[in-house]
């Protein structure tokens, strides 16, 4: 690993200067390690390592973040900064820092986190106020970092009372609490709590030791009011900010409201200024309850929490506020006051540049090495199971994913990252004596292939090859890793102290279950298999996590992409990461991925347009493909909501077909009915390179005939978005006069793949899909009929050349890229040879040919308003192809009071 030392002092070192080359950033470096202190002294090796360290930091690029805000609030923060001592913030600053974050990276963070703290509220204005934010980060993305900087700042500010509410499991709490003595406190909480003298300094207190904030919580224990009254401290009289990382859970609130009901000189209340900080904000903190004047009981008592004070502020963190739209913005109860709907503002913030996200691992063009399909895991561990299910061995995807672990880790090694934190995830199952069975089957094979590799890894490889273990890791390397510059005898040499200090540690609500302290491997790196379930959901990293095996069977939105603990930072070893999972899920991951991203969007865009979190809440809402992205309960205010949606600079498509032959040849006829009206107005013109097949295009067809096709086409009702009558409403409202209208044409096509339709050759696009009871949901990460740049077709060289030009580039250039530069919306039809794909075993058995379309409609004109799409929810037709899961945040790894 670099050489701390100097790593350090270089980093101390080009905070202080602009961004650098990587020649003078060696230079630097170079200079620095000649100080005659350094003790062991730098080698060449540490000198490389420390440079190409710094020169990753300096690449990071962190984005502005994008705000909403409900009218009225008047900015105070840049107004007061001149009589703020900044202190805690100071020091905070300088760790980030000396932690590998860019001055650049910092700079920004400083200025969000200003943003966030503005819109909190001015604690030095007296009287009675109450403000509700949310905060919109990414998962596993830095969440923690942005508001560890917002705590930092509200308490220079003046915020004098912090309440952290960290999520519902244990493991959760205490990490989180861990960062907090880090990052805010600068003292281990453990021994604080403890009344130790001279409690150790961490993460902060290093920098500046002079102050500490007053934590009535450790890392080892939650709030306790005997414990709390133990340290004879009234909240009211601590000199220093007061801190409290607690749980989301009911005996825990209630005894915190008790306690400060009865320390506070006001009659049930205090005279503090408030913050609390909901992390996880979309779990739990959500009133379910039917009956709005009986919220539910987390809910209830985060609202009665902050009335203690009359003047108090909440900010929810989540990566997933699919949820938190779905909140009754104008609820209130006595008692309780408002709801936790974020109506004074919503802040969306970008990942940094050297995240790795669900887009990298699911639409980029990295997602086909970066995530591996598993086949054939059904006989083994089906994905819908019984807690008496009995796992027997393991299964060979899973043997595979741990020979990544272990040869990643040599790899590693050979990088000069052998210190560091090293994870592998195995979420296969809800169950914790599952996970237990799982966890020990691995254990096992471990034990095994450590043998192998200490008895082997010092042979010439084609003996040690001889060995099952051995030849099983060189199969794996061959497949996953041969691309990088490592070769297969270094790795080798490797292997034994990648795998010996290899452990299993199973993390649930079990008695079996371990601790992933990474702590206390600070040194040395933690080197572990995490086997476990929801409670390596919910905001738990895992650091370093390299390798992911992921079983599991939901589809709800939040609860997926909170199971994505293989989203973060990868500095170093991103290309030796690895996503095990099922296909199905492969296509929902995608499928979220492109929704979350609209959803960022949709905050962007309603910044730029001055819109409220009201507007906002409104709008996401209202989009059709919400119906399922949380659990049915967190939905109740949607349920007989009007979805009104605008299409405009928009493309919809049939991505279910209706499997009835019926309905199969009487949307062919449609398909055909349109292009013979179409060759009617004239011939069609052939578009793209000199090909056998081409696909045709008809311009300027009135829309007539476009809306006799919609209404002819049959559709699933479950596929709110393609809904003949409200599509063809807007179309009329939008005033189209003429179309152009493509027939698109796979020339792979051969054989009875090709038809002809009035003369025109098309070849039939291969299109997997899933059976479902009257229909076929296409498949793929974005569920998408049409292939990318599909919308290019008909388009103008100049055209395309202000497309690519308006993307940065010519690589992958989004669809919405080519349809801004459309005049004409654009009718595409499809011809499909479906081929069914169970999800498991994976068959390619051909099926019928199928018609399908796409509508892709121009932006609007300046000046024109948007003409709303109004859409009636079928949740019987959407959950029958969607499904009805159960929310996997209810099992058995959370007990209702723990």
């Amino acid at each position: 690993m670099p050489h701390e030392q100097l790593l350090g002092l270089a980093r101390t070192a080009m905070a202080q200067q602009a961004a650098q080359t990587p020649e003078q950033i060696q230079d630097r470096v170079r200079e620095l390690a000649a100080l005659p202190f350094l003790s062991p002294p730098p080698t060449q090796n540490d000198i490389r390592e420390a440079a190409q360290q710094i020169e990753r930091e300096f690449k990071v690029v962190l984005g502005s973040s994008h705000t909403i805000q409900a009218t009225g609030h008047r900015p105070w923060l840049r107004a007061r900064k001149h009589e703020i001592e900044f202190r805690y913030w100071d020091r905070y600053r300088r760790y980030l820092i000396a932690e590998g974050l860019g001055e650049p990276v910092v700079n920004k963070v400083s200025e969000i986190t200003d943003t966030i703290v503005d819109l909190a509220g001015d604690p030095k204005i007296e009287g009675a106020w109450s403000r509700r934010g949310l905060v919109v980060g990414h998962v596993q993305s830095g969440k923690t970092a942005n508001y560890l900087g917002v705590i930092n700042k509200a308490a220079d500010a003046g915020y004098r009372v912090v309440i952290l509410i960290a999520g519902v499991h244990n493991n959760l709490r205490s990490q989180t609490q861990e960062r907090v003595d880090f990052g805010f406190v600068g003292r281990d909480s453990d021994q604080l709590l403890s009344k130790q003298a001279n409690a150790a300094k961490v993460g902060v207190g290093g920098l500046a030791p002079g102050f500490t904030a007053t934590a009535y919580t450790s890392r080892a224990t939650d709030f306790s009011r005997p414990r709390a009254e133990g340290l004879g401290i009234p909240i009211q009289n601590s000199r220093e900010p007061v801190i409290l990382v607690i749980k989301k859970n009911p005996a825990i609130l209630r005894n915190l409201i008790d306690w400060i009901r009865g320390t506070s000189t006001e009659s049930g209340g205090l005279t503090l200024p408030m913050l609390v900080i909901d992390d996880e904000a979309d779990n739990a903190s959500v009133n379910t309850s039917k009956d709005p004047e009986a919220p539910r009981t987390i809910n209830r008592l985060i609202r009665e929490l902050l009335n203690l004070s009359a003047r108090n502020a909440y900010i929810g963190y989540t990566a997933t506020p699919f949820a938190n739209i779905f909140i009754d913005p104008d609820q209130e109860t006595d008692g309780q006051g408002k709801d936790l709907f974020p109506r004074d503002f919503i802040v969306g913030l970008d990942a940094p540049s050297n995240y790795v996200g669900a887009h990298d691992y699911f639409l980029s063009d990295d997602a086909d090495w970066l995530t591996v399909d598993l086949e054939g895991t059904e006989d083994w561990l089906p994905t819908t199971h019984k807690i008496t299910w009995t796992v027997e061995g393991l299964h060979e995807t899973l043997i595979e994913a741990i020979d990544c672990f272990v040869l990643s880790k040599a790899i590693r090694f050979l990088r000069g990252q052998g210190a560091k934190h090293h994870s592998m995830l195995v979420n296969v199952s809800r169950f914790t004596c599952v996970q237990g069975d799982v966890a020990r089957e691995i254990d096992q094979h471990l034990t095994g292939m450590k043998a192998s590799i200490q008895n082997r890894y010092a042979l010439p490889v084609e003996i040690a090859l001889r060995d099952p273990s051995m030849h099983s890791l060189h199969k794996t390397w061959q497949k996953h890793y041969a691309h990088a510059d490592e070769a297969w005898a270094a790795i080798q040499s490797e292997l034994h102290r990648a795998a010996a200090s290899m452990s299993v540690v199973q993390v649930n609500a079990s008695k079996q279950s371990g601790k992933l302290d990474y702590r206390a491997h600070a040194e040395t790196g933690l080197n572990v298999i995490a086997v476990g379930g929801n409670s390596l959901s919910r905001g738990f990293t895992l650091e370093g996590l390299t390798v992911s095996y992921f079983l599991r069977n939901t589809q709800m939105y939040d609860t997926l992409l909170q199971m994505g603990r293989w989203f973060g930072y990868r500095d170093g070893f991103r290309d030796l990461c690895r996503l095990f999972l099922r296909e199905d899920a492969r296509d929902w991951y995608g499928f979220i991925a492109g929704a979350t991203d609209e959803l960022r969007d949709e905050i962007r865009r309603m910044e730029l347009n001055g819109l409220t979190p009201m507007d906002f809440g409104f709008a996401v809402r209202s989009h059709p493909g919400t119906l399922m992205i949380t659990a049915k309960d967190k939905m109740r205010t949607a349920k007989d909501m009007v979805r009104q949606v605008g299409l405009a600079n928009s493309m919809v498509e049939t991505s279910v077909l209706l499997s009835a032959e019926s309905s199969r040849t009487g949307n062919m006829a449609a398909l055909e009915r349109v292009v013979r009206a179409a060759q009617s107005l004239g011939p069609s013109e052939a578009t793209g390179e000199e090909r056998v097949l081409p696909t045709q295009i008809f311009r300027s067809i009135p829309t007539e005939h476009v809306l006799d096709f919609i209404a002819s086409f049959g559709v699933h009702p479950g596929l709110l978005e393609m809904q003949a009558s409200p599509l063809s409403d807007y179309i009329r409202k939008r005033g189209f006069a003429e179309w152009d209208i493509a027939l698109y044409s796979s020339s792979r096509a051969i054989g009875d793949e090709v038809l002809d339709v009035h003369g025109i050759a098309v070849g039939a696009q291969k299109r997997f899909v899933h059976d479902r009871r009257n229909a076929l949901l296409v498949s793929g990460t974005k569920r998408r009929v049409a292939s990318r740049g599909a919308e290019k077709v008909g388009l103008n060289p100049l055209q395309i050349r202000e497309a690519i030009k308006a993307h940065g580039s010519d690589i992958n250039v989004p669809d919405k890229a080519y349809r801004a530069q459309r005049s004409r919306p654009l009718l595409m039809l499809h011809l499909l040879r479906v081929h069914h794909r169970d999800p498991d075993t994976k068959p390619d058995t051909p099926g019928a040919i199928h018609a399908a379309y796409g509508l892709s409609f121009p932006d609007l004109p300046s000046g024109q308003k948007e003409e709303l799409v109004t859409y009636a929810a079928n949740l019987v037709a959407y959950r029958e192809l969607f499904g009805n899961s159960v929310d996997e945040d209810d099992d058995e790894e959370a007990p209702a009071d723990a």
